[in-house]
């Protein structure tokens, strides 16, 4: 019969492979919370700039200049919260922008996602074809790359597919709560949370990514 005797890949190098296409995905993923990054702290400084007058009306130097220019300019830059116009315009653009580029790095992180999650089925499946004999059988006449300890078998590579991915996953997850969490009325305490969470990745355990990096150099 067609096939029969067709001798299956090595499963370790299969998946090998298979988890190097994976961390190239997890970098991408990685890229993007940066640029997702540093749009959340536009944001927050363009809402910051709008909350903050930018005249410290309480001092005494301040007062004193105020009430010796009370022209009709001074009096109407004080009323419109001592923000002229345009830079207020421009605050109210940069937030937008943004926001439309957060949501443009969560529209590419989960494509990203999917094509992990794929990928995972792959080395999933990869490790289903091969059955106990076959595999017992190639690792025999391969004694030296299973025993180095510097490679990891399919079986293990596949696990750290599964734990990053969940990482990953986890990870999107926050970020896309804390997009639709912002808007004009965001409190300033808010803002520096979802920042330093951001930043911080707490699903995010650094030493495994580099492990599975280490693994596909």
């Amino acid at each position: 019969m067609e096939g029969e005797g067709k001798v299956i890949s090595n499963p370790d190098d299969e998946v090998r492979e298979i988890l190097a296409e994976f961390m190239v995905g997890v970098i991408k993923f990685e890229e993007l919370v940066e640029v997702g990054r540093k749009s959340l702290i536009r944001f927050q400084q363009a809402l910051e700039f709008l909350r903050h007058p930018s005249i410290y009306e309480s001092s005494e130097l301040v007062k004193n200049i105020l009430k010796m220019n009370e022209t009709m300019r001074v009096t109407a830059y004080i009323e419109a919260g001592c923000i002229n116009a345009y830079d207020s315009t421009q605050s109210v653009v940069q937030m937008n922008t943004s926001l439309c580029n957060l949501q443009d790095c969560l529209t590419k992180a989960n494509d990203i996602i999917n094509n992990l999650e794929n990928l995972m089925d792959k080395a999933g499946n990869a490790l289903c074809m091969n059955s106990d004999d076959q595999l017992e059988t190639e690792l025999q006449g391969s004694e030296q790359e299973v025993t180095s300890p510097e490679k990891l078998d399919a079986a293990n590579c596949a696990s750290f597919m599964a734990v990053i991915y969940s990482m990953v996953k986890q990870d999107y997850t926050m970020q896309e709560k804390i997009v639709s969490s912002l808007n004009f009325k965001s409190s300033s305490d808010e803002l520096e949370s979802y920042r330093i969470m951001w930043t911080l990745r707490p699903f995010v355990d650094d030493d495994v990514v580099h492990q599975a990096l280490a693994q596909v150099k």
